[in-house]
């Protein structure tokens, strides 16, 4: 699947019409956000306006009230129970009580028959009675003992609708007196609805806690004392005093949303209605310039956008080339097996191949634009800045330097390695750019290492042994000499004696003859041990186990060490190499325990493990801090051994816990014949 080539044009119109997107997004989401918080706003206007006229209802009715209380208390006390009902005195109280509260219309007190006495209005006492009135039955009759408010009624003479609150008085022995009544005028309610100050009109309805219509804004007169139509369907709580919202569609599918609250203390209710298309009216107007101005921008985006896709495709071409060029560069480069790092005049880094972030673990986008200092150890910055520093005042514009092996870099992890580095100068736009070529040897460091590290064991090693040999024939010489040869010359005295006794003709002392056959058997007992010392006979009449155990017990009899011998795969040993190189590593390391380890605790083990052979020589004695580059001779002879037949040989040690020595063999199990698949 071939790549589709990169076309400037088409992104400029792509972007364009993106930008147009998001222009078109923005406006929507901020006309939305506009229209939620209009809507918002008029809602809490709504709860407020509730709130407020529910604080303002309460505070009239509480008024209505206290004017009752007023005149209560006044005709219940002992220079009150002594005014007759219709005493000046009484009208007076009246009438300052009325004077005190603008939403009563008037202010009477009615005796025990229902007899209107007095009147905060004179003129209508006469010949009136409420003897029949609901509020008058039940206050006499002791049915309602505190305030009682009346359903809205209409005033036929004046056109006015009234409500009416009334109290019961009594006598100092709780007989029914009478009873204080205040007519409210509804009017003064939807007056002072209308004197609230509004963005634009919204209904207001007072209620009767059943749902009934006493006053509201604008005035409906068919409503009015009857439930109304938009608290139908709508649950009452007379406990409620907390403000509640609804809302009802309209025909024209606007919605209509009403904050309902509840009166406190007293048995109403007040609502305030929104409607959310006279609430939107000055958002449309916003909406229509918002829109006109985004329309705007876009025609701008769009002629800017056919401009510029012009003057890219010129460019176009272009780019292409310089990709292609840049490409085939930048393949070039990655695909060297060395670090090349080139870097300006500053010594800053501006160029980092792909073997070079492998080499030091660092990306180029992290390097590129940082000293080329960055990439080498602390001690060795100030030679090679001096060293570049000289490269670049060479007036040869281009230059090779040889391999340099004494410079170190430094990896991400903090980690310093040796490395070959090879620079050249060249100039770039006038300006002079270094690049080196560097190849990390620490492979070849390490192989250098070793190999001095062998060859300075093994001459160890060499000497050791020329010494070992030449001790080996001093000891040898000595024992030849003093134990078999003084044996040997003590039976040459004994038969020379011996044979002068026979030329005499005398006959041997039989004593004598059995000294000559014991210091035979010393002589005797002595070549065998001196031969087993220098090899074992067991190791060539018996096998490796018996070799390796007999080996093992000579040790624990000069010693107070416990041995455990586990020999399972000395069996599979058939090759008298290996089993002599197996046998001499466990002697120089049974060697090594008797001299050193000061332990109590030896186990030799030789065990198979998959295709290869384990011999284990562990001790429990005190151990030690194991360095490769300072073995002893015993442990460079062992592992030279162990070397020979192709084994891994391997020291386990630490002050405190004992020693390991491991030896792994190769070893395949040979396939009878006939088995063969």
């Amino acid at each position: 699947m071939s790549k589709q080539p990169f076309r400037p044009a088409r992104a400029i119109y792509l972007l364009a019409a993106l930008t147009i997107i998001a222009i078109a997004m923005l406006v929507a989401s901020f006309l939305l956000n506009l229209r939620a918080r209009d809507l918002a706003r008029a809602h809490r206007e709504t709860n407020s306006l509730a709130r407020l006229l529910m604080d303002q209802t309460e505070q009239s009715f509480r008024n209505a009230d206290l004017a009752l209380r007023g005149v209560q208390d006044r005709l219940q006390t002992p220079y009150g129970i002594q005014l007759g009902l219709d005493s000046p005195q009484v009208q007076l109280l009246l009438g300052t009580k009325l004077a005190g509260s603008r939403q009563l219309a008037e202010i009477f007190v009615a005796d025990a028959n229902g007899r209107v006495a007095n009147s905060s209005s004179p003129d209508t006492i006469l010949r009136r009675s409420v003897s029949d009135a609901g509020y008058f039955k039940l206050l006499s009759q002791g049915q309602e003992t505190g305030l009682f408010i009346s359903p809205p009624v209409k005033d036929q003479a004046k056109g006015t609708w009234l409500l009416y609150l009334a109290r019961r008085i009594d006598d100092p022995d709780d007989r029914f007196r009478g009873v204080v009544v205040a007519a409210i005028d509804l009017d003064h309610f939807e007056q002072f609805y209308g004197y609230m100050e509004q963005d634009f009109l919204r209904p207001i309805g007072l209620y009767m806690n059943d749902g009934m219509l006493i006053a509201s804004l604008p005035h409906r007169e068919d409503d009015m004392g009857k439930p109304a139509p938009e608290l139908r369907g709508v649950r009452f709580d007379s406990t409620n005093e907390d403000l509640r919202q609804f809302s009802h569609r309209n025909t024209d599918d606007s919605r209509r949303v009403f904050a309902l609250g509840y009166v406190k203390d007293f048995p109403f209710l007040v609502s305030v209605t929104n409607n959310d298309a006279e609430t939107l009216s000055a958002w449309h107007e916003n909406a229509i310039t918002v829109v006109a101005g985004a329309l705007l921008v876009s025609f701008f985006i769009i002629v800017a956008a056919a401009l510029l896709a012009i003057e890219l495709r010129r460019e176009a071409s272009l780019n292409s080339a310089l990709q292609e060029a840049d490409d085939r560069y930048r393949l070039t480069i990655d695909s060297v097996m060395d670090a090349i790092v080139s870097v300006d005049e500053a010594q800053n880094i501006v160029m980092f191949n792909l073997a070079a972030e492998h080499m030091f673990g660092v990306s180029a986008t992290d390097i590129i634009g940082r000293p080329l200092t960055c990439l080498m150890p602390m001690p060795g910055r100030e030679a090679h800045e001096g060293h570049v520093q000289s490269f670049m005042d060479s007036s040869v514009p281009s230059r090779g330097m040889a391999m340099q092996v004494e410079i170190f870099g430094l990896r991400a992890d903090g980690r310093e390695f040796p490395l070959e580095s090879a620079i050249s100068q060249t100039m770039i736009n006038g300006k002079p750019q270094f690049t080196a070529v560097l190849r990390d040897i620490t492979e070849r460091h390490r192989k250098d290492a070793d190999l001095r590290r062998i060859n300075s064991e093994l001459r160890q090693l060499s000497i050791s042994l020329q010494s070992v040999r030449e001790e080996e024939r001093t000891r040898i010489s000595r024992e030849l000499h003093d134990d078999l040869g003084q044996q040997l010359t003590g039976l040459k005295l004994e038969l020379t004696w011996l044979s002068g006794r026979l030329r005499e003709g005398r006959q041997p002392e039989p004593g004598m003859l059995d000294a000559m056959r014991q210091m035979l058997d010393g002589a005797i007992i002595s070549v065998r041990r001196i031969s087993t010392e220098l090899r074992p006979r067991i190791l060539d009449d018996l096998d490796l186990a018996e070799a390796v155990c007999w080996q093992v017990e000579e040790l624990t009899k000069r010693s107070n060490l416990q041995a455990v011998c586990n020999l399972p795969a000395a069996e599979l040993v058939k090759e008298n190499t290996l089993a002599t190189a197996l046998f001499r590593i466990v002697q120089e390391a049974l060697t090594n325990v008797a001299r050193h380890a000061n332990a109590d605790q030896l186990e030799v083990s030789f065990v198979a493990d998959g295709d290869e052979l384990v011999l284990s020589v562990r001790d429990s004695g005190k151990g030690f801090v194991h360095d490769h580059n300072g073995s002893g001779i015993g442990l460079v002879s062992m592992r030279e051994r162990a070397t020979a037949v192709d084994g891994k040989f391997t020291i386990m040690s630490a002050p405190g816990h004992g020693t390991t020595i491991e030896v792994r063999v190769p070893f395949k199990v040979p396939i009878p014949m006939g088995e063969e698949t």
